[in-house]
């Protein structure tokens, strides 16, 4: 677990397949293996947990690894079908909604040769999948068989010194083909303007209809909606993802999909902004 104890974001590339990392999808579910290093897809917040974890397999300490869209990375109890082992199951990314952490969400890392196995508090490890069939991008959660498959290099991301500038484009993944339609990004955002201590009540969330995915139109809309002197260009976006969530920076667009998304704002220059860390992905 030391590797984890001197980071606060990491990339989780594939001892085996060494050009291919972890990645969040832009669905802002399911995760696979992307050959994009310089990217927020590929890079993972970690949260350590402290305490005793009621059910877990091991004793902690224990981490929750957060991807770009605010979602934790987690086992899933549905059979994987990418092309690893018989008893493997699907990881996915999922909001935290309940306390304390399920075992699922939990994460250790134990070193193995030259690099990591990565084991959840189910006793099930992180594994890539097509190891002979190079065109699979699955992976899988499964138990331990000795396999190097299991085995991750887990490479350190320094934090930026400074936040991002809101200008430039989000060092995102843009794997698709032709641009998803109208009906394929309709949703209904709930935001809230948070005091320079992060705290809002539950009760102040408002919804607005988003029809695109555009980080930067989300800015402007909330701004706008926002009023009272509110600059587009002096405000962070953080993704809530599930109650128990933390904050986390919406560097990139909103995922693909219908699904609900909770938006945080934070005022520059706050002590809750000013306590935000942003992954330097061009590292």
């Amino acid at each position: 677990m030391e590797v984890f104890q001197v980071a606060h974001f990491v990339r989780l590339r594939s001892a085996v397949r060494t050009s291919r990392y972890l990645a969040a999808a832009d669905d802002g579910q399911a995760v696979f293996l992307s050959g994009r290093r310089a990217v927020h897809n590929t890079v993972w917040a970690v949260e350590p947990v402290a305490g005793v974890v009621p059910g877990a397999a091991g004793a902690g300490p224990y981490v929750r690894l957060r991807g770009a869209y605010g979602r934790y990375l987690m086992a899933t109890n549905f059979e994987s079908r990418a092309g690893g082992p018989s008893d493997g199951v699907v990881p996915e990314q999922r909001d935290l909604a309940v306390r304390p952490t399920p075992p699922p969400w939990l994460w250790q890392a134990f070193r193995r040769r030259e690099s990591f196995v990565l084991r959840n508090g189910a006793g099930r490890y992180l594994r890539a999948n097509g190891r002979f069939r190079r065109w699979r991008k699955g992976v899988s959660v499964a138990g331990d068989n000795a396999s190097t498959m299991m085995q991750w290099r887990v490479e350190v991301v320094p934090p930026m010194i400074t936040r991002p500038f809101l200008g430039d484009p989000p060092a995102q993944l843009m794997h698709r083909t032709n641009p998803p339609v109208e009906s394929a990004l309709s949703r209904v955002v709930r935001y809230v303007r948070a005091d320079e201590n992060g705290m809002y009540a539950e009760q102040e969330w408002m919804p607005v209809r988003m029809n695109t995915n555009n980080l930067n139109h989300l800015r402007l809309t909330l701004a706008e909606r926002l009023g009272d002197g509110c600059d587009a260009g002096h405000i962070t976006l953080c993704v809530r993802a599930g109650r128990f969530a933390h904050l986390s920076p919406l560097l990139v667009d909103l995922p693909l999909g219908n699904n609900p998304i909770h938006i945080v704002v934070l005022n520059h220059g706050t002590p809750a902004e000013n306590v935000l860390r942003y992954p330097n992905v061009e590292v």
